[in-house]
């Protein structure tokens, strides 16, 4: 009896047991369901990211509206540009962002509290051949001695309102050409940003103080040493771009915006790449990721940096990696997801202030 008792346990056990094909079959359902599960957890990660950028921008509106309450203007995109031409250009050269004076809106009052808003925050004064731009600058004190200023040390903060988490590109400046231009200075690098004040970026890149002096019509919100309310946008708060989205890689030398400071062609981002007659046409968008026409030197396609999504075509341009376009912050506070099909002549009509045009994004 015992002899049948054990023969029985001994098949029992063996029919417990899994085969090695039914232990392929499990594992292979288990494959097949990871992969089921992964785009789902990629599209509520890209969810969560998308949510907090939105977020972030919130923020960034509320902060510069914080400020006019204070202050009785919005903040300008900039003060005391080194890097413009003509001869409107500031004495004293700070090349300080805009988002300096709203630090203490955003929770950031401490970092505030240690620069010294008198002194310069980057030393960018040249233009590509080493030409000083701003003449009427003083440059007798630091950066220019080479007395390195505690601005251009506190540059390189990580704050993590300026971050959007689903652009996954360094943000810090470091290894690129140039520096001297791009930089706070030689061997300083500064933290770039996902978000930054809607400018007329060619005309402040171009001409010193230009926004002072523009016809209103082709006005934005914002500009060097610009001083404009909410309330200036004749053609409605609401229907108004106040901030913008961006990339921090654009082309394949340089690098884009940074909260700190300003320097060569880091003036703020344009929707349209509006010019500064308005006869001219519109022609980047939003997520314009191909090389400008003109730029031969670099990044061209089969290239070591070719065009693809994610590298703008060039600076100040408004882009992002979620699916189909990019957020913007309105005058009235509000976020709006652009679709990126938006033709780049609607987006220049939305950003200008008074042109009064009515245009829609829906």
């Amino acid at each position: 009896m015992c002899a049948v008792y054990l023969i029985s346990c001994s098949r029992s056990a063996r029919r417990s047991a899994f085969t090695l094909i039914e232990l392929l079959v499990v594992i292979a359902i288990i494959a097949i369901l990871i992969g089921l599960l992964l785009p789902a957890v990629q599209k509520v990660r890209e969810a969560a990211a998308r949510a907090k950028c939105s977020n972030n921008l919130k923020q960034l509106a509320l902060a510069t509206h914080a400020y006019q309450s204070t202050h009785g203007t919005l903040p300008p995109a900039g003060v005391g540009y080194g890097f413009c031409g003509g001869t409107a250009g500031d004495t004293k050269v700070l090349n300080m962002s805009g988002w300096i004076l709203a630090l203490p809106y955003i929770e950031q009052g401490a970092i505030h509290g240690q620069m010294n808003l008198n002194l310069p925050f980057s030393n960018v004064i040249w233009n590509n051949g080493g030409t000083v731009m701003n003449t009427k600058g003083d440059y007798s004190g630091p950066p220019w001695n080479g007395t390195k200023t505690v601005n251009q040390n506190l540059a390189n903060t990580v704050i993590s309102t300026f971050i959007c988490p689903t652009d996954p590109a360094p943000r810090e400046s470091t290894g690129q050409a140039m520096p001297n231009r791009y930089g706070a200075d030689t061997g300083v690098s500064g933290q770039r940003t996902n978000y930054d004040f809607i400018t007329v970026t060619a005309s402040d890149f171009g001409t010193c103080n230009w926004w002072k002096s523009a016809a209103v019509n082709l006005r934005y919100y914002f500009g060097e040493n610009s001083n404009t309310k909410i309330e200036g946008a004749v053609d409605g708060s609401s229907n108004t771009f106040l901030l913008g989205e961006t990339l921090v890689e654009p082309r394949c030398n340089g690098w884009g915006e940074v909260w700190a400071y300003r320097g060569w062609v880091q003036t703020g981002l344009d929707p349209g790449t509006a010019r500064v007659t308005s006869s001219a046409t519109p022609t980047q968008g939003i997520n314009n990721w191909s090389l400008i026409a003109s730029w031969t030197t670099c990044g061209t396609p089969g290239g070591a940096n070719p065009p693809r999504p994610g590298r703008l075509g060039d600076w100040g341009r408004v882009g992002s990696l979620h699916t189909g376009g990019a957020n913007f912050a309105m005058g009235d506070g509000s976020i709006r997801f652009v679709r990126e099909s938006v033709p780049a002549a609607t987006l220049t009509n939305i950003a200008r202030v008074s042109d009064g045009t009515t245009n829609t994004l829906d």
